[in-house]
């Protein structure tokens, strides 16, 4: 199978897009933490994103990135391995703001292509449950089944990022993207974590999750 659309624009993005795009798959998965983890993890989250964000608008931030995270390794992160619990899903969104800030200090496209694999990963794993968790298997030859709503809407959002930043760059002959587009992405990226969260909460409800 070839490569998505998607990860080959990843791969040939600038700097400044490689930031923004880290940062927008960043706040889409944030709402996992919001939703599931416990408060201080939140707080370093949004106050994290901030920074991210603020990078993203071009901002010289790279000292207060470096110490968020600084902060995020210092902790005692839980290697959380098991998909059926709710600290999994934590671990893997505060990872994604970590993985942001970490791409804008040293901007990279494999970092970038990891962030949107992970948040497919994690939506995948949302689809089989709300789905009734039916395997389905496929055989030699067969196309693939297409993926779930939940993924789908998550390849729309990435679509919409990559999008704009085309057209920024055929628009403008700037460095990077405009402040208007950075708020634009901002917006559609936290609008997406609110229509995830009735989702997260159905498969809280489904494995009996506390939240």
């Amino acid at each position: 199978m070839g490569i998505s659309p998607e990860l080959q624009a990843i791969s040939n993005a600038s700097d400044s897009e490689l930031v923004l795009i880290c940062a927008a798959a960043a706040e889409r998965g944030a709402v996992f933490c919001r939703a599931l983890g416990r408060s201080e993890q939140s707080e370093w989250v949004d106050a994290s994103l901030g920074l991210v964000w603020a990078a993203a608008a071009g901002d010289s931030v790279q000292d207060e990135c470096a110490e968020a995270l600084d902060e995020l390794e210092m902790e005692s992160q839980d290697d959380e391995d098991d998909s059926s619990r709710p600290e999994f899903y934590v671990t893997q969104s505060v990872a994604l703001v970590g993985n942001a800030l970490a791409v804008s200090l040293r901007p990279s496209a494999a970092k970038a292509e990891m962030a949107v694999n992970a948040i497919r990963s994690l939506l995948s794993m949302l689809d089989f449950k709300v789905g009734g968790e039916k395997p389905v298997i496929v055989r030699y030859g067969d196309h693939s089944p297409p993926v779930g709503p939940l993924v789908q809407m998550e390849i729309d959002a990435e679509r919409e990022v990559l999008d704009l930043l085309a057209r920024e760059a055929a628009g403008s002959g700037q460095g990077g993207p405009r402040t208007s587009a950075v708020n634009r992405i901002q917006a559609s990226s936290t609008e997406f974590g609110g229509r995830l969260a009735p989702s997260i909460e159905e498969v809280a409800a489904l494995s009996d999750w506390e939240l």
